[in-house]
């Protein structure tokens, strides 16, 4: 088959010059590659962008080679079988599809499409870009839209606010603005209750909030510091507003940077000329001095009286008054219990209280009675005294004691006879016999006192000493575990369920109960960084510290200060 192909090429002054060449094939192809037999420099065209194949005298099908499509006709098609006169563009490439020449089949007539063409076209494509492109002005639109803007958004808001009557309509009204409309966020959680009374703490309009608005609700809050001993501009000129700004989210109201305590501790002690006594820190990675701890202690009253301790001072112990050495208890192998071996772990005593945060104490009857039984009596294995409660203890031996004298029938040879002796139903005794029989029974219940609290069962827990006063045989030394040994840090277990116990407890080589097993800085700091840190979890101090949490002052008593000072001041000049 033989294809004419008819090159224009324009010139100057409107001259057309015409090249013909001749191709054989069933088939003509277009594209940018040098096999092509149209060969088309643009770089928008493939190497191979399609095919024309003629399929009858004057009849062509013309075929994309490509997933874009080609125009045929000024419509892009991906196939079309169309007559001679049809026309497909391929990038700046016009072909014209020709009736076949004399002595030929099938004819093509290609040309570049003109640049004046091109940029006609685009304009007509191009959509309007200013108003002057269209039938719209620019005065009378923006004057209506001026109007309704002010009228909805400000006058409507500020009506609410001046009238009630709207100010209890309008906030539930649908799509209509009311003052609401002027809230910068959303309020946080806790005061969502009053959040439409805007006056709770804006007292003035476009007036920031005021302490003294705060304190209404807040008055018992405690202090961070009393401002008169340290003398700080931060700490006296501070306002509720530079740490707690609303309108940020649920969230958003308190204010986790490090910055906030970083910027007055990183040089307390020079600041303060030596009044507190605070380390200074800056960074909990970098620059955090050693934990310190509340230790068990009693003063010289017996009340109960914890001890604030630095971590790492020489001969430091806990002394809880408990013997109770964790490495028996721990032993892989177990421990002997009445119900065979036993291994037990640091769950088996210590178990998270509802919120997760600490521990529950440590309970004798669920945890540790089954293997240390109070009992004392061998003909009564069953029988147990209470445990913690001396006077009960001694009663309860008494009245057992005494019963089994007064019923006969016990088996020890070293009681009187009348003790051992089994009465019949009915048979009373005399009153002699009753006086030796209740004088065998406290005596027995004496000695079984002294064994249980001096021997077999409380002296392995407890520290026992005779008592020191009438009616307290003995005396058990009193138990009191810290349980929070960090008071002016926050801790949770809840938040290291991840961790093991043994990753901040050494729990299996301690010996004795004294042997303090709460861990210090450096055992946070494995996982715990500053602010900055990349590679550990980021902590900021308020992580693990709180502001307020003055012992003593609190946020009613600095604004009655504030107020006598500014009258004392008023009244001078």
């Amino acid at each position: 088959m033989r294809w004419l192909i008819r090159r224009v090429t324009r010139k100057g002054k409107g001259s057309v010059a015409y090249e013909e060449d001749i191709h054989y094939g069933d088939v003509l192809t277009v594209g940018r590659g040098a096999d092509q037999a149209i060969f088309i420099s643009d770089l928008r065209v493939a190497l191979e962008h399609a095919r024309i194949t003629a399929v009858a005298a004057g009849r062509y099908k013309v075929e994309s080679l490509i997933l874009a499509g080609i125009k045929v006709d000024g419509r892009i098609t991906y196939t079309a079988t169309v007559g001679a006169g049809a026309v497909v563009e391929i990038g700046t490439a016009h072909l014209q599809l020709l009736e076949p020449p004399t002595d030929f089949d099938a004819g093509v007539e290609l040309s570049t499409i003109d640049k004046t063409d091109l940029n006609a076209e685009a304009r007509a494509r191009a959509k309007p870009t200013s108003l002057a492109q269209t039938w719209l002005a620019r005065r009378a639109p923006s004057w209506v839209l001026f109007t309704l803007v002010a009228a909805f958004f400000l006058g409507l808001p500020m009506a609410t606010h001046f009238m009630p009557i709207l100010r209890a309509q309008l906030p539930d009204t649908p799509l209509v603005p009311s003052q609401n409309a002027w809230q910068s966020g959303p309020l946080q959680d806790a005061h969502h209750y009053f959040g439409s009374d805007c006056t709770q703490c804006h007292d003035k309009p476009f007036r920031w909030v005021r302490d003294e608005s705060c304190a209404k609700c807040h008055a018992a809050t405690a202090a961070h510091a009393d401002p008169v001993t340290f003398n700080l501009p931060e700490l006296g000129n501070a306002r509720c507003a530079h740490c707690h700004r609303d309108h940020n989210g649920t969230d958003g109201l308190i204010v986790r940077d490090q910055v906030l305590c970083a910027d007055c501790h990183q040089g307390l002690k020079e600041r303060t000329a030596g009044t507190s006594l605070l380390a200074n820190v800056s960074d909990f990675g970098r620059d955090h001095p050693q934990f310190r701890v509340d230790l068990p202690a009693w003063n010289a009253e017996g009340e109960y009286t914890p001890a604030r301790t630095l971590l790492g001072t020489p001969g430091l112990a806990e002394r809880s008054g408990l013997k109770f050495p964790h490495d028996v208890h721990l032993d892989p192998k177990g421990i002997q219990s009445p119900t065979g071996d036993k291994v037990l772990d640091c769950a088996s005593c210590h178990k998270p209280d509802a919120g997760g945060a600490g521990m529950q104490p440590v309970d004798f009857e669920p945890m540790c009675q089954e293997c240390h039984a109070l009992t004392f009596d061998v003909t009564e294995p069953g029988r147990q005294v209470p445990h913690a409660k001396v006077p009960e203890i001694i009663y309860m031996l008494d009245e057992f004691y005494a019963r089994r004298a007064l019923e006969g029938g016990v088996s020890d040879a070293g009681s009187p006879t009348i003790v051992q002796q089994r009465r019949r139903p009915g048979q009373s005794l005399t009153r002699q016999e009753q006086f030796e029989a209740l004088a065998w029974a406290r005596e027995k219940a004496r000695r079984t006192a002294e064994t249980l609290f001096t021997g077999s069962a409380c002296t392995v827990c407890h520290a026992v000493s005779p008592g020191r006063e009438a009616g307290e045989p003995w005396r058990v030394a009193p138990v009191r575990v810290a349980g929070i040994w960090y008071a002016k840090a926050r801790f949770t277990h809840a938040s290291h369920t991840t961790m093991q116990c043994t990753d901040c407890h050494d729990a299996a080589t301690s010996k004795a109960s004294t042997d303090l097993l709460i861990p210090g800085v450096e055992n946070c700091r494995q996982c715990h960084a500053g602010e900055a840190a990349t590679d550990k979890v980021p902590t900021t101090c308020i992580g693990c510290h709180g502001y307020h949490d003055s012992d003593h002052l609190i946020l009613a008593e600095l604004q009655q200060r504030a107020k006598a000072e500014a009258t004392t001041a008023g009244g001078a000049r």
